[in-house]
């Protein structure tokens, strides 16, 4: 495919016609308002200095557009020159509208003269107002495009530690489960195949996002699943749980690993140390423009420590990686529940 040629350049002299509406509708404005301060001495009627402001305003701007100084160097030096000629242009085509005949102009020469100086002043004063205008504007989109650079470096960190995170599957859990298996096997054949199955179905469905950057709340559920099966068989009666997904919610993307993390900060944190063991919930359900997934579980509840008041290394890493990916869009919350246990709250920008 070839590709699409560039958009022509207009010459100089066309492009000192180019302007926004909003910047000839300002332009107007303030020389009209010239054109009132003058009319204060002028005994002629309004139309008069109107049209003398006008002209000489809009020639000076079209020569300040077509010097296109704010880029180049010298910049103050090529707004006067620009200014200056602005203004000798905009006399002449002063006389020229009016017809003022030229034993007149002979006879006022000091007169225009004075307009020419008087029309270089103010037309180099608001060239100047807008060059500063120009400068702040400009200064302030390159601090947005550097902050945006760095909200892009920030998101790519947190993918990269992320993809590592997810390259290491938690060697601790796998071998335990594995010992169970070998254990059951000696004991209890049948227990030992459903453990394996369920080893196999967590397997399945976590080997897959692995290299992934993006998963959905359906697999992440599934994941969980598997895992919590897995443990439930471990634990024992200690441990139950439930898995609401809407259907409509199956496909919605989610930040791989993130509903994992906070079923095994649940149980971790509020299952196991429970003597009772406990109950883990898992919800998700849409809520304006966001999809909100909470785990709760009925455990020990918030204890007096950073890990399960939010405060923990991977409780942390979650808030981080909701900022770096959605910004003020996403959002992560712990909270205690009544009359034990925790609620650990997602809430994600709603897919459209």
């Amino acid at each position: 495919m070839e590709p699409l040629p560039a958009p022509p350049t207009l010459h100089p002299l066309l492009a000192g016609f180019h302007a926004s509406w909003p910047t000839i509708l300002l332009l107007a404005a303030i020389f009209t308002g010239i054109a009132g301060v003058l009319w204060v001495d002028d005994p002629r009627p309004f139309w008069q200095p109107l049209v003398t402001a006008q002209i000489i305003g809009f020639t000076i701007a079209y020569c300040v557009n077509v010097a296109k100084p704010w880029d180049k160097e010298s910049p103050v030096i090529r707004l006067a020159l620009a200014a200056a000629c602005g203004a000798l242009i905009g006399v002449a085509l002063v006389i020229l509208v009016k017809g003022y005949p030229m034993e007149y102009v002979r006879e006022r020469a000091m007169f225009f003269v004075y307009n020419v100086l008087t029309a270089f002043g103010n037309g180099l004063l608001i060239s100047l107002i807008f060059y500063v205008k120009f400068k702040e504007t400009r200064a302030a989109a390159a601090l947005h495009k550097a902050e945006a650079e760095r909200h892009l470096l920030s998101k790519q960190a947190v993918e990269a530690e992320l993809k590592l995170m997810q390259a290491q599957v938690e060697p601790h859990f796998l071998f335990n489960t594995l010992a169970s298996v070998q254990y059951l096997t000696e004991t209890d054949p049948k227990q030992a195949s459903a453990l394996l199955g369920h080893l196999i179905d967590y397997l399945r469905a976590a080997l897959p996002q692995l290299r992934a950057s993006s998963t959905t709340i359906g697999r992440e559920a599934e994941l969980a699943r598997a895992y919590l099966n897995i443990l439930k068989m471990r634990i024992g009666p200690r441990l139950e749980f439930a898995i609401d997904v809407p259907t409509d919610l199956q496909s919605h993307p989610i930040p791989p690993n993130l509903l994992i993390s906070l079923v095994e900060n649940a149980i971790k944190h509020g299952i196991e140390p429970a003597a009772a063991g406990g109950r883990v919930t898992i919800d998700a359900r849409r809520a304006g423009d966001q999809v909100v997934v909470t785990v709760t579980d009925t455990g020990r509840g918030l204890a007096d420590n950073a890990a399960t008041q939010g405060g923990g290394v991977g409780l942390s890493n979650i808030r981080e990686r909701l900022a770096a990916l959605y910004g003020n869009r996403g959002r992560f919350t712990l909270e205690p529940m009544t009359p034990q246990g925790a609620r650990a709250t997602l809430a994600l920008p709603a897919e459209t």
